[in-house]
């Protein structure tokens, strides 16, 4: 498969944890990934380069998905031929745990916006290019947070994401006579540089709770995500998969 011929993906937040592993599974599929970063400049750089050596193809791309006129470039500056295949909407917007008593309004609303937002304008502008040529993938990485709270001070994070979900639910249907598949991954924890602070008592308690005996990595993540994309699960839309080992199944 040619540069010219190979199908184009966009991951956000994608130079680092899960977006990383997303890209680099995209890539040796055979896609040729934008790699979205915010400040990192150098993580995306090694995560194109890392696919370059395995014969891949990418490109980093700057941009900042919570500001509406960036993210729009974005989707601009991915598909420099007009074409893009694949969208993942991976970037979250950050937060940090606070009990509701203690939330400010402000900061419960920046999280809901923040989250919202980035992933209604990289829709809206992915939704023109793909249902223009008749076919297309979105996905959105969420978190199996939206389906109840494992700790206090979760209640920005699992609101948002569980409205995610239902947003996505909506654009599955609207994008479907589209030709255009819209799905979701809701990872439980996930061992990534962001969750490197989590306790390794903590890490073994999750993992012996967990069906499958551990907890996940990004990989892990990424190949659900690449599953969906994939011709495999060319009928399947306005889902949510949980990719959690079997963990909230267990209502231990």
């Amino acid at each position: 498969m040619t540069a010219t011929t190979r199908p184009t993906a966009l991951v956000t937040g994608g130079s680092r944890g899960i977006g990383a592993a997303t890209s680099r599974e995209l890539a040796a599929r055979g896609y040729r990934v934008a790699v979205n970063y915010f400040s990192n400049r150098d993580a995306a750089e090694q995560v194109v380069a890392a696919i370059e050596e395995g014969g891949g193809e990418a490109f980093a791309v700057q941009a900042d998905v919570f500001d509406p006129g960036q993210a729009a470039e974005l989707i601009r500056r991915s598909a420099p031929d007009g074409r893009l295949d694949v969208l993942v909407c991976n970037a979250g917007a950050g937060f940090t745990p606070t009990p509701v008593l203690d939330l400010p309004w402000d900061d419960f609303k920046a999280k809901l916006t923040n989250e919202l937002g980035s992933a209604y304008t990289l829709t809206q502008q992915a939704l023109a290019i793909m249902g223009a040529r008749g076919q297309g993938r979105i996905v959105y990485v969420s978190s199996a947070v939206a389906d109840g709270p494992p700790a206090p001070g979760m209640a920005a994070h699992g609101t948002a994401k569980a409205a995610l979900n239902t947003f996505a639910r909506f654009v599955a249907f609207e994008a479907g006579p589209l030709g255009v598949n819209v799905n979701v991954v809701a990872p439980g924890f996930v061992r990534t540089e962001a969750s490197a602070h989590m306790p390794q008592e903590l890490q073994r308690r999750l993992a012996e709770r967990t069906p499958l005996g551990r907890v996940a990595e990004a990989e892990d993540v990424a190949r659900a995500i690449a599953m969906l994309v994939g011709e495999q699960a060319g009928f399947v839309t306005g889902e949510v998969l949980t990719v959690d080992g079997g963990h909230g199944v267990a209502r231990m």
